[in-house]
Order: C-alpha cells, then sequence, then structure tokens
C-alpha cells in the first residue's frame, strides 16, 4: 500500500510539474520511492537523433565532455535499437560490444535497467537508465512501466511546438507528399476565378438634366434648398441682375429715342426729298436699338433659372454658390429623378482591366456596409480623366438591376467589378507583373 501511495504521489507531481525540467528531475529521483537503485540517467532524443543523457541522479551537472557521459550515450544509443517504449529491458556487460565492456565494469553495477518513454502518438522522446544492485521482481517492473507511460505524456506535453513551415518541410521531404503537393499547387494556381478589380463609385442620376450659368455673373439667390422636389418651370436660382437690369433700361430709353427719330423723318419725308433719303439710316438705327431692347430682355430672363423638368435638385450647399461668379456654360445644379439612378465608377488607371459592357458590379455602400447594390456595367470611357478625388481614373457607368430599391442619390462606396475568367495564378502576378514592366521596361 505504501508504494501504491508512492506511485500515485509521482503521478500528482508529475501531473503538477510547472516545467520540463521538473518533470525530468522527478523522474531521476522520485522513482526510487517505487524501486530503489543506485543511480538514474535520464536520456532525451528528438527527430531521430541518438540518446543524449540530460540528467543524472545525484549530480548538480554532468559535462559533456566528461568520459562517463561519453560511454553513457553509446551504451544507451546500444541498447535502445531493439527497444520496445514502454517495456523494462535488464541490461548486463554480455549485451554491450567489447569496447564498451571496458567502461561498464567501472561505472555500472552487475545489473541495469532500461526502458524508454513511450508517446501518445508512438515513439519515444527519452528515457531512464537505472543502475540497480540486483535484478527487480516482477511488481517493480509493472510500476515502472506505469511510471514510464506518465513520464512520456509528460514530457510530451512539454515538447517544443513545431512551426507550421517545419511541419510542412518534414512533408515535402517525402517523395509521395512531394508529389501530391506540386499537383495540388498545380490545381489551385489553375482554379479558375474572376478578375475583379475594386474602385470609389458614387450613386448618381441616369440622363440628370445639368443646368450651367446662362451667364457671366454672380450667384445671388436660390430658391430651392439641395435634395428638394421641384415641378418643371420652378424658378431654381438667380443671378445678380443689377448690370442687365440697367442695361435693359438703358436699351428701352435708346429704342424709344431711336423710335421718335424714325417717326419725325417719315413725316419729313412726305414733302422733304432730303428727309426721305436719311429715311433708310433712321430705320438701320432703330432696328439696331429695338435688337439690343430684345437681347437686354432676353438677359434679363435668362437671369432667373427654371427647372427643364420634374426632379429634384442635386447640389451641395447655397452658402458654396452664393456670392460667387461664374461663367457661361458652368456647371451649377442637376435635376435628376430619384428613381432613376445609375452607379458612377472612378477606376484608376493602375487597377485598369479590359471590361466590356454588361459586366457585373457590386456596389458596397458606406452607409450600409452589409447590403449590397448588384449592377451591370453599361458605358466605359477610353479616355482617362482627373477625377476631383485627385487620381488619373477611367469614368464608368453601370445600370443597377430590376428589382433593386434605388438607392439615395448622392451615397458613396466602393464597387467590385467582374472582369473576364482567368486562373488563380493570374491574379496574384498580376500586379507585381505590372509594376516590373514600369519600372524595367520587361
Amino acid at each position: 500500500m505504501e508504494t501504491l501511495g508512492n506511485l500515485l504521489q509521482i503521478e500528482q507531481d508529475i501531473r503538477q510539474a510547472q516545467s520540463e525540467r521538473a518533470v525530468e528531475f522527478i523522474a531521476v529521483n522520485d522513482t526510487w520511492r517505487v524501486m530503489p537503485y543506485r543511480q538514474a540517467s535520464l536520456w532525451r532524443s528528438t527527430d531521430g537523433q541518438q540518446p543524449s543523457v540530460k540528467i543524472v541522479s545525484g549530480l548538480a551537472d554532468l559535462p559533456g565532455d566528461s568520459p562517463f557521459r561519453q560511454w553513457l550515450d553509446h551504451a544507451i544509443a546500444h541498447v535502445m535499437r531493439d527497444a520496445v517504449a514502454g517495456k523494462p529491458q535488464l541490461v548486463t556487460a554480455d549485451s554491450l560490444p567489447d569496447e564498451l565492456r571496458d567502461g561498464w565494469q567501472e561505472w555500472m553495477p552487475e545489473h541495469v535497467l532500461s526502458i524508454a518513454f513511450p508517446t501518445p502518438i508512438g515513439g519515444t522522446c527519452g528515457g531512464l537508465w537505472i543502475a540497480v544492485e540486483s535484478p527487480p521482481g516482477e511488481a517493480e517492473l509493472a510500476l515502472l512501466e506505469r511510471l514510464s507511460w506518465a513520464y512520456g505524456q509528460a514530457l510530451w506535453a512539454w515538447r517544443p511546438h513545431t512551426s507550421v513551415w517545419q511541419r510542412w518541410r518534414v512533408k515535402i521531404k517525402d517523395q509521395s507528399q512531394r508529389k501530391l503537393l506540386w499537383l495540388a499547387l498545380l490545381a489551385v494556381a489553375l482554379f479558375p476565378m474572376h478578375l475583379t478589380v475594386l474602385a470609389p463609385a458614387e450613386i448618381t442620376g441616369k440622363d440628370a438634366k445639368l443646368i450651367g450659368a446662362p451667364m457671366d455673373g454672380v450667384v445671388a439667390k436660390f430658391f430651392v434648398k439641395p435634395n428638394a422636389l421641384v415641378k418643371a418651370g420652378n424658378p431654381v436660382f438667380t443671378l445678380e441682375d443689377t448690370v442687365v437690369r440697367n442695361r435693359n433700361e438703358v436699351a428701352l430709353k435708346s429704342l424709344a429715342v431711336a423710335r421718335a427719330d424714325y417717326l419725325r423723318e417719315t413725316q419729313k419725308s412726305f414733302d422733304n426729298d432730303n428727309s426721305k433719303a436719311e429715311l433708310p439710316a433712321f430705320n438701320a438705327k432703330f432696328e439696331e436699338k429695338a435688337a439690343e431692347a430684345r437681347y437686354s430682355a432676353d438677359l434679363l430672363r435668362r437671369a432667373v433659372v427654371t427647372a427643364p423638368e420634374d426632379g429634384i435638385v442635386v447640389y451641395s450647399d447655397p452658402n458654396d454658390w452664393l456670392g460667387k461668379p461664374v461663367q457661361t456654360g458652368e456647371r451649377i445644379v442637376q435635376i435628376a429623378d430619384p428613381k432613376r439612378v445609375e452607379i458612377s465608377i472612378s477606376l484608376p488607371v493602375s487597377d485598369a482591366l479590359n471590361l466590356e459592357p454588361g459586366a457585373k458590379v457590386k456596389l458596397y455602400l458606406n452607409a450600409s456596409p452589409f447590403d449590397t447594390v448588384e449592377g451591370v456595367l453599361t458605358q466605359s470611357s477610353y479616355e482617362p480623366i482627373l477625377v476631383p478625388e485627385g487620381f488619373v481614373a477611367y469614368r464608368l457607368k453601370a445600370d443597377i438591376l430590376p428589382g433593386e430599391a434605388p438607392p439615395r442619390i448622392g451615397l458613396k462606396g466602393t464597387a467590385k467589378i467582374y472582369g473576364a475568367w482567368s486562373p488563380l495564378i493570374y491574379h496574384l502576378l498580376r500586379k507585381p507583373l505590372s509594376v516590373l514592366r514600369r519600372t524595367f521596361g520587361v
């Protein structure tokens, strides 16, 4: 009962050990509690290497160049060739070759018990070389066999874990594994995938009506707020009309003067040949002033810009335009139908693909990252332009698929455009090869 209690205590100490060194210390020193011996040596071996003594009972340190350790390493290596893990083996001087027997006579008693520690996955992770005064009994051998499994489990658990690269390196060394690996890599490299590219995108109105400045001037007032609904003919904004109004008043006054002169000369022409001769000149001057009056009146009417159709008014902020001088034709607002939208994509030149109309498009909106808007490519520009974001890009247009709820105009996100099918290896090497060609001109 005392021996069984010692066995259970040793197993508990092994489970509670805080390090691999602590397990080794227990193995060479506490095993004596279940089977007395003169001296015990613990050896370790990894990855098929020769056994090497790590620790000896009763010794604080065993130099690697000492004759005793060198002889012990060779003796253990010879005995362990035919050993079975977890099975004790009784060793005598007759078990060793002639060159090792002299060392036996100097350092070992008549009998030595050798046992290798088995691991849960097969193989060994070390063992004990126990010098005993007499051959142990069957009960002691059974206890030692049980302890060897406990020591092997503990030392295996404290083993240094190999990296993924090291495990793959071992597999690559195997010829059959190497062939399977090459076949797997070839299959993965040739796996067909869609060429895809990501680009910034925005929801814009389809066939939106652009409204620009009708003439040179300064924006004076907006009649509608951004994204407000308007009807056709409703005023949207007006330009400063002080100059145009004064010019129109002057033109009207000049027209009245020219009309009065023309009428006077018409009356005088009935009895005055000279007045009759000058009448065409007065008529031409009158028509000139009339044209100037019509032109100034037209400018005055054009100062107030109206909506050409029903829709929403899309522009940034009134404060961005009020008091700002604009030139004729400069875009200020656009009128768009909120139910007819499209995806405007700015594809950087460095990421350009050979895209054809009909290509699949997915839009991931910043405002709704878990939802996607699917569309189909309808237009791709041939020449790149400098976009407001500050890079050169191709302008692409995509229609939203039927059944998709039209997003709000102005929402931005990232568009994923699908190109042609190509092997996976091309996906991985397309960018590096492009950089090499631009850098070295290959």
